[in-house]
């Protein structure tokens, strides 16, 4: 099937949006300023210890809410009731086996580093038994693997999809759904922390399924003119001065959709008089976003807790590395895809969900 231009460059800017919220993602995780922890003083600044803290918890601080929108739009733009039980086998694939074989990986890990004293030393990992309880535990908990939390809501929020699409599907109704559950989240009426956790972002995974049943045509056009895209940054600024402001649930969300939109509206920007959008054709490693999403934590915890014990405890060796760690967890992947047939060999594509 032959694809137009529209639908191809909306695939690749689908493309180039995951690969900068997964750097953002790995930048959350490879904060080591608690690691290296003597400051490099300008003017008697830590500056890198403010650029970092920046980088990993105000400017990322918006990936995750991105992430979830994404989500919730590539799986409604084409749902239908007829698609209820494709959907599910695709997502059972693409999430599910993957979960569960990710998190029982990394327990095997975890249980291995324990029993190897230089390392459980250096990663301060106690003994961890290995039983078929303990095995359960760790998938249905992610107990070794806590980046994991956003796979288990996405399976979640997959398995509730019938009832999700009920909410949303009607253009009005939908838009009443998805504010009673805004609200709902930001008064802290549930007080169960998990469950909680579950319906803030989900308000986010509505919103981009509601946006991809109602607005498909508007979000895929690829035209973003500069007036659209200069308004999405000044409403980006402006919720992340309310986020910071006003750390809340309600701050979250407002600042992760409004820099979910202004992300989209500058990869689709297309400058006036030119005719061409500005995101080149995105490279094969950008596509392997999950493969370093599923491996990121692990490397950047051990990089950042070698250097920092055997290396320097500087933050100029600190920030540097913090810096490097994206690069090192994409090439990484990608080396390792290739080794495995560029990723056509079946264990591969069963550990990647098909991807």
């Amino acid at each position: 099937m032959v694809r137009t231009k529209q639908e191809e460059n909306f695939s690749n800017n689908v493309i180039w949006y995951n690969f900068i919220l997964c750097i953002l993602v790995i930048f959350i995780h490879a904060r080591n300023d608690s690691i290296f922890t003597l400051p490099a003083l300008i003017s008697d600044v830590p500056v890198f210890n403010e650029i970092e803290a920046f980088l990993a918890a105000d400017l990322a601080g918006a990936a995750v809410g991105c992430f979830y929108i994404g989500s919730g739009y590539l799986f409604f733009r084409n749902y239908s009731w007829k698609r209820v039980f494709s959907k599910y086998k695709s997502r059972i694939r693409s999430l599910v086996v993957p979960y569960i074989l990710w998190t029982l990986l990394y327990f095997f890990i975890h249980a291995a580093v324990s029993r190897i004293p230089v390392l459980a030393a250096v990663f301060q990992e106690s003994l961890i038994q290995i039983s078929w309880r303990a095995m359960l535990d760790a998938v249905i908990h992610y107990r070794y693997c806590a980046f994991l939390w956003f796979l288990q809501f996405l399976i979640l929020y997959a398995a509730f999809s019938p009832a999700i699409y009920v909410l949303i599907g009607n253009r009005w109704s939908g838009a009443a759904a998805i504010l009673l559950v805004f609200f709902t989240a930001c008064t802290n009426i549930i007080k169960n922390e998990q469950a909680a956790a579950v319906i803030n972002w989900l308000v986010l995974y509505m919103l981009g399924g509601y946006i991809a049943i109602h607005r498909k045509e508007t979000v895929e056009a690829g035209k973003i003119s500069t007036g659209v895209l200069a308004g999405a940054m000044l409403l980006a600024a402006a919720a992340f001065w309310i986020y910071k402001r006003e750390p809340s649930v309600f701050g979250v969300l407002f600042y992760s959709f409004s820099f979910s939109a202004a992300l989209w509206c500058l990869l689709s920007w297309e400058r006036e008089g030119g005719g061409t959008q500005t995101m080149p054709a995105a490279r094969e490693w950008q596509k392997n976003t999950f493969a370093v999403y599923m491996t990121h934590f692990m490397a950047v915890q051990g990089i950042n807790s070698i250097a920092g014990r055997y290396i320097s405890q500087s933050m100029w060796a600190g920030f540097l590395l913090f810096l490097l760690l994206p690069a090192v967890c994409i090439g990484g992947v990608q080396l390792v895809k290739k080794f495995c047939g560029n990723g056509t060999w079946l264990l591969w594509k069963i550990w990647m969900g098909s991807r």
